[in-house]
């Protein structure tokens, strides 16, 4: 009887140890980041995996952010929800996780991430020069006037 509980304690632990999360698919990484996405497959606990969905979705999101050629407001909002969908989905996975320590970290990188898509969508507007008057002015003010509530969601999820 005692050997029988002695065996069953000693299992336990390895049977309350989650599966680690699956590989990320290295066809969705960029080349720049996948070293990143490597996990060490002596891995028995599903943390390193959290942290390299973290990296990569960090590193991701700004890679396929500076290549990105925004032709003003409207088409910069669209094409930086489309560049992010990839490292959101990362994130999420990490944050479903609940792990006590790198979950919230995926939290706040997924904050920043919707940061940098709005200083990035303001940014697709022309900045204003000493010589920018007038009618010039007044269609920058516009512009922006017209774009922040497009990417109010955005910075709401920046908090």
């Amino acid at each position: 009887m005692r050997a029988t509980l002695f065996v069953m304690l000693i299992a336990l632990p390895a049977a309350a140890v989650a599966d680690p999360m699956p590989a990320i698919d290295p066809g969705s990484v960029p080349s720049e980041c996948a070293a990143l996405a490597q996990v060490p497959p002596s891995a028995k606990i599903p943390q390193p995996a959290i942290e390299a969905r973290i990296a990569v979705a960090s590193c991701g999101a700004m890679s396929r952010f500076k290549g990105l050629q925004m032709s003003g407001p409207d088409a910069a909002i669209a094409a930086l929800t489309d560049a992010a969908k990839p490292s959101f989905a990362l994130l999420d996975t990490a944050i479903a996780a609940n792990d006590p320590v790198w979950s919230p970290i995926a939290s706040k990188m997924k904050a920043s991430i919707y940061l940098s898509m709005v200083v990035r969508a303001r940014n697709s507007i022309p900045p204003i020069t000493m010589q920018t008057v007038g009618q010039a002015l007044a269609d920058h003010d516009q512009a922006h006037a017209a774009l922040e509530p497009k990417i109010k969601p955005w910075l709401d999820q920046s908090h």
